[in-house]
């Protein structure tokens, strides 16, 4: 179990949290951390609406994008209980549209596979065509950014799991590898497991919540419906980069961006309040209050390192898993998205977990749940979930790495060999970095610190030895010839 926290520790992590506040410009978060069964810190730091003075609490409402894959993964682990599915389970035998293009492989996609973004499926720009609507209302929106990095500001909406399967049926792309094979962080593959579970339930997939989690679990500030989300007391503004140069100070937003078709991958809104009883699911056996909402073997079948990603750091079903951290088995996910920065862990046998979520986007706020889980732990503040590979000699030259990557979902990466570095220049739509040095830390792997965080590179080759793509923020992210990139813009291009 985890010591028992000290004031002191709470005190050390709150003028920390509001340091960080200060040095990365935050508007505002809130954290919350549980610790043997009681909360030990709910508390905001910053503004949820700057301009007005309105200050964060445990209580504001924030987006928390990619953590809602965890609630999507629960909700198929509660429907295999009740006999309606299996993790097994081919995609095609509940969703019968569903297709891969020039390949029989859709058939030998499992649930499983997508549970854990081993189903192969390149990163695809469906996430935008599926918030167009929003986007589009969307005053700091600039549709030549997004026609810069491949994407169609033109492209028709996708609203309907009818349409993601279609698209998915239809658009020019390469899998990349045997379903199991690759992992590679996709939008797309629970996008489809959202589409499952409506099929199978026979209920929307957000009443399926609703009525299966978010209720039984008391999370009364939890919803994905923005109208409803507008009447609750406390939510925050959004807060983002200049779109048209990704630099200057934060702009603030009413926009929230809306994804019906993908809410599976990352829509729900909610606070730390409700977010703390949401872990207990995971540091009391699958038990909320004096409610079951999956059995201690689902539980201990989602956070069990299934998908390997590097050594030692896996993937389980919609969390991260580090089986040894430290000693201890670390679950955790973060989230990025227009206006969002979130993190949520646990680590359930030391009966500790906690949470942050920050008003702007490409924030390190989970730097301040980091520190405060390991202060739990007794361990060093600063340590880092992900650890750093071991420092090893690489005698490849560094010209084997130069080149252009990118990927249907917006990543542009130009990678240049310098004497002693690589230089990345990154163009998304949402941001754009230039002149980062990345250091070689391993054979093909590289190091780049900013803000405080600490970010890895893991280059790819073939059999043959050609370096041919990069992990790039959890993706796969291909090499390209830049003479085809123009090809992009006009939707010719095989993703």
């Amino acid at each position: 179990m985890a010591r028992p926290p000290s004031s002191a520790d709470v005190r050390a992590l709150e003028r920390s949290t509001a340091r960080l506040l200060r040095r990365a410009r935050i508007p505002g978060l809130s954290l919350g951390l549980l610790s043997g069964g009681r909360r030990v810190l709910a508390r905001g730091f910053g503004y949820r609406d700057r301009a007005r003075g309105l200050p964060a609490s445990e209580r504001t409402v924030y987006g928390i994008a990619s953590m809602t894959k965890s609630f999507t993964a629960l909700a198929i682990l509660r429907l295999a209980e009740e006999g309606a599915l299996r993790v097994g389970d081919p995609v095609t035998k509940h969703l019968p549209g569903f297709r891969t293009p020039g390949s029989r492989t859709a058939a030998r996609i499992q649930l499983r596979h997508l549970l854990t973004h081993s189903s192969g499926l390149p990163p695809l720009p469906l996430i935008y065509y599926a918030s167009a609507r929003s986007m589009a209302r969307d005053p700091a929106y600039d549709p030549r950014v997004a026609r810069r990095v491949g994407i169609d500001p033109d492209h028709l909406p996708i609203d309907t799991y009818e349409g993601v399967l279609e698209y998915l049926a239809t658009t020019r792309y390469r899998l990349l590898g045997r379903p199991g094979e690759v992992f590679s962080y996709s939008n797309e593959g629970f996008a489809l497991l959202g589409a499952v579970i409506e099929a199978v339930s026979g209920r929307s997939y957000e009443s399926f919540l609703e009525e299966e989690i978010f209720r039984p679990a008391g999370m009364r500030s939890t919803t994905f419906d923005t109208g409803r989300m507008r009447r609750f007391p406390e939510v925050t503004q959004l807060y983002s980069p200049n779109w048209r140069t990704g630099r200057g100070p934060l702009v603030a937003s009413d926009e929230w961006w809306e994804d019906t078709s993908m809410r599976a991958a990352g829509a729900i809104r909610t606070n730390v309040d409700d977010l703390l009883r949401y872990l207990e699911i995971y540091l009391r056996e699958g038990r909320v209050g004096r409610e079951r909402i999956v059995t201690s073997a689902s539980l201990r079948e989602m956070l069990a390192p299934q998908m390997e990603i590097e050594p030692g750091f896996w993937y389980g079903y919609g969390m991260f898993v580090r089986p040894d951290y430290h000693g201890h088995h670390l679950a955790f996910h973060s989230g990025g998205l227009k206006g969002v920065a979130s993190e949520f862990a646990v680590v359930p046998r030391a009966g500790i977990g906690g949470t942050v979520l920050a008003n702007a986007d490409l924030v390190p706020s989970p730097l301040a749940l980091q520190e405060g889980i390991n202060r739990l732990l007794g361990l060093p503040p600063r340590t880092e979930f992900i650890d750093r590979p071991p420092k090893a000699p690489t005698t490849a030259p560094l010209s084997d790495y130069a080149g252009w990557y990118c990927s249907g979902e917006g990543i542009w990466a130009e990678v240049t060999a310098r004497r002693d570095h690589l230089q990345l220049d990154f163009r998304g739509i949402e941001l754009t970095y230039r002149k980062l040095r990345l250091r070689a830390l391993c054979p093909d792997v590289f190091a780049l610190r900013m803000a405080g965080e600490t970010w890895w590179f893991r280059f790819l080759r073939d059999r043959s030895g050609r370096v041919t793509s990069v992990h790039l923020g959890g993706r796969v992210v291909r090499r390209r010839d830049p003479r085809l990139l123009r090809r992009a813009r006009t939707g010719d291009l095989v993703w």
